[in-house]
């Protein structure tokens, strides 16, 4: 290893090795260790910083979408730079400045969408230093409590139908029988309004008229583990016009009972009419 002989050179000679290791020292970006969950409306801040800190005021800084790599907010030298910002978050996003100073690159995005779920890469570049950091953002609504109803006879029961909207995730529907057990639906519909939320329509076929009780539905949001329940009591007279023979076979019988008494009743009057005239 070559060193210089005098002790100006030396001097120097370390001076220009400080001065370059200065130049080409990288710094990371470190993002958040879990996803940020957050309610549809609500704003939120999606945290970001440098390590180690570096006044950010001067540098470029891009927040992008993954997995489109469009940009949601961009940043540079001090200014805002709209031109390549993606439509749907043209005035809803803002490089909190207060932190910039200090190393912190935090974006706040307002009015959260369903859209806006999904993962977020904050990105730092200084010359040739660059550093990107992932943020996930998991977006959640909790819909309205389910609507029961009653809507027609089908395969020897009764057709019961549970209805709730504004959900998002697509939620997830459980039915439950009298003693809490759950019930197997036969058939589920979701549909989305316009703003990204989903609505569900659930079904089931009771057909056990003998537990007379309530029949629950329950729509749970997983990701928020927050859930809607609604009860609807169904009584066994409900079930008569589902099974047309059990009304024909209880008429036979009333019929058969008429029948019955009425022909004791002259077979009676006969006997006694037999003894009078003896």
């Amino acid at each position: 290893m070559w060193l210089p002989a005098s002790p100006g050179s030396l001097l120097s000679y370390l001076v220009t090795l400080h001065v370059l290791w200065l130049g080409s020292a990288d710094f990371s970006v470190v993002g958040p260790e879990h996803p940020l969950n957050v309610t549809v409306g609500q704003d939120v801040v999606l945290p970001c910083h440098s390590s180690p800190s570096v006044d950010a005021r001067s540098l470029d800084i891009r927040w992008i979408r993954h997995p489109f790599s469009e940009t949601v907010h961009h940043y540079r030298n001090g200014e805002d730079l709209y031109g390549e910002q993606m439509e749907e978050y043209v005035g809803r996003t803002e490089l909190v400045r207060d932190g910039l100073s200090h190393g912190r690159l935090d974006l706040r995005i307002s009015e959260l969408r369903p859209s806006d779920d999904g993962q977020y890469v904050c990105t730092v570049r200084d010359g040739a230093s660059y550093g990107e950091a992932t943020v996930d953002v998991e977006v959640s609504a909790t819909g309205s409590v389910p609507q029961l109803s009653l809507e027609a006879y089908e395969d020897g029961g009764i057709r019961v139908v549970c209805r709730s909207a504004g959900w998002y995730p697509q939620p997830e529907v459980l039915w439950k029988d009298p003693e809490g057990q759950h019930l197997p639906s036969v058939s589920q519909r979701y549909s989305s309004d316009d703003r990204g939320l989903f609505d569900i329509e659930d079904v089931i076929v009771v057909t056990d008229g003998n537990r007379d009780g309530n029949w629950s539905c329950v729509v749970r949001n997983s990701r928020l583990n927050q859930e809607q329940e609604t009860s609807l009591h169904i009584s066994a007279p409900f079930f008569y016009n589902a099974h047309p023979w059990m009304v024909g076979v209880g008429a036979f019988l009333v019929l058969s009972f008429v029948f019955l008494g009425l022909g004791a009743y002259l077979w009676r009057r006969k006997v006694l009419q037999s003894r009078e005239l003896e």
